[in-house]
């Protein structure tokens, strides 16, 4: 499993505009710790981390205040006017054993070369049932589409989903596949044999 970001953080004790200028021209960045039968707590965390978390996209961090870690999500982030610095943060302290079991959907990522002489790519199935981590659910999973030829299909065992998630959905269910049409009308014209 990846680890996820540290951000260490320190009690905020003095409130106010001038306070926060003050913790601003030292390098750090104000913020909120709140969620999960706690109560909410005024922090700081140093600018540079904050910045380091933004650059790598993380979602998840592990706060570590007062000796304790606990696990939270980046609820928001409150830039500047020229969307540079970040001013505040919120951070959610989430359960880190909560499972949850949901219908996430999946999108089609490329084009088949296929698709410019006539192809047609049917999307089958729109959703998969996943088990994960509550905090962890995302917000889709990709079928990749670009190598498809005509009639090859992709299933749920060839979805990549993140480690942290257990598709449920049976892996021979075909999500997708990339098809002919004049072929399948004219298969749907043939007679039958007898």
């Amino acid at each position: 499993m990846t680890e996820d970001f540290r951000l260490s953080a320190e009690n905020r004790k003095v409130l106010g505009t001038r306070n926060t200028r003050r913790l601003r021209k030292q390098g750090r960045v104000p913020g909120n710790l709140y969620g999960f039968k706690k109560d909410a707590v005024n922090i700081t965390v140093a600018a540079d981390d904050v910045e380091r978390l933004v650059a790598g996209g993380s979602k998840v961090v592990d706060v570590e205040l007062d000796g304790t870690v606990d696990k939270a999500v980046v609820q928001e982030l409150q830039w500047d006017i020229y969307s540079t610095h970040v001013r505040h943060l919120d951070l959610m302290r989430v359960d880190p054993d909560a499972v949850t079991t949901v219908d996430v959907p999946l999108v089609i990522r490329g084009e088949p070369a296929a698709l410019k002489v006539g192809a047609q790519l049917r999307h089958k199935v729109k959703y998969v049932s996943v088990t994960c981590p509550a905090f962890r659910v995302p917000t889709n999973i990709p079928i990749r589409v670009a190598a498809l030829k005509v009639g090859d299909t992709v299933k749920v065992s060839q979805l990549k989903a993140p480690e942290t998630v257990k598709i449920n959905t049976d892996g021979d269910t075909v999500v997708a596949q990339l098809y002919d049409p004049k072929k399948e009308e004219a298969a749907a014209a043939a007679p039958a044999a007898e």
